[in-house]
């Protein structure tokens, strides 16, 4: 493996004997103090990338982050995919499983961590700059709708600029569990192994109903103002109230009357 010195003095490992990224690298996203929560990220800033409803982003921020080392082949790379609210560090929610000799075992393989589009922790979202130019108001509402197809699209651009060439194991639960789904689609030959946790390929109607139940809660919110709100004044309570009832399909009737039943004489 070697690093591959960037303008800003950030290295980025590559496999050796494949080109030198060509996307740039920060650490920095002024406009969005989400992505500076997330310590040790890398964000590429990708030129160009269209969205499966045809609308194309520019210079789109993707953050990511790294442990291990990529093999001279370019070919033991873990992908870790984040659920819902996640972000591109991995020690966040899985940090028991990571290290030498551990499940994720950055002794063995490069495990990376990419942070899904809409996310306000790094990638191109609501947060973020519009076309990544810094004179522009962020995208707001405005940003586009995005599929678990186009997250897949755009971290195999980073990958191909890493130098990987083959993925050991894709691993994720929930939302990530379904891109796990979509990395399947490259095939054997380039993903070797899938760990899908607690996912679906679709939704449901019962899903969808519940998805649907969590944003109106979040309309309500007169904060909301159809998305245009102030950045430092969000809709909390609908978020709140949406969140309540996310929890709720996180559980069980069962698991609920065992940890919190009334068992009256």
């Amino acid at each position: 493996m070697t690093d591959a010195p960037q303008a800003n003095g950030l290295t980025t490992p590559t496999a050796t004997g494949y080109p030198a990224p060509k996307f740039e690298r920060t650490q920095t996203q002024p406009e969005n103090p989400f992505a500076a929560l997330i310590p040790d990220q890398h964000i590429a800033i990708i030129p160009s990338f269209t969205l499966e409803s045809g609308v194309t982003l520019h210079n789109a921020p993707l953050a990511y982050s790294t442990r291990g080392t990529l093999s001279p082949d370019g070919d033991n790379a873990m992908i870790i995919c984040h659920a819902l609210t996640g972000s591109a560090d991995v020690s966040d929610w899985w940090g028991p499983l990571l290290g030498p000799g551990r499940a994720f075992d950055i002794s063995r393989f490069f495990v990376i961590c990419m942070n899904s589009l809409g996310s306000p922790y790094g990638s191109a979202s609501p947060v973020t700059n519009k076309d990544g130019n810094p004179a522009n108001e962020r995208y707001g509402p405005e940003f586009p709708l995005t599929t678990i197809r186009d997250d897949v699209n755009f971290h195999k651009l980073l990958l191909d600029d890493l130098g990987i060439k083959q993925v050991a194991a894709v691993i994720g639960g929930s939302m990530g569990g379904m891109l796990v789904l979509e990395w399947a689609y490259f095939g054997s030959d380039y993903v070797r192994c899938i760990v899908p946790i607690a996912t679906s390929s679709r939704h449901s109607a019962w899903g969808i109903s519940w998805g649907e139940a969590q944003r109106q809660s979040i309309y309500a919110d007169p904060k909301y103002d159809d998305g245009y709100y102030p950045f430092t004044d969000p809709p909390t309570a609908g978020l709140g109230a949406a969140r309540m009832s996310a929890l709720l399909t996180y559980r069980s009737r069962n698991s609920f009357e065992s940890r919190f039943g009334r068992n009256t004489p």
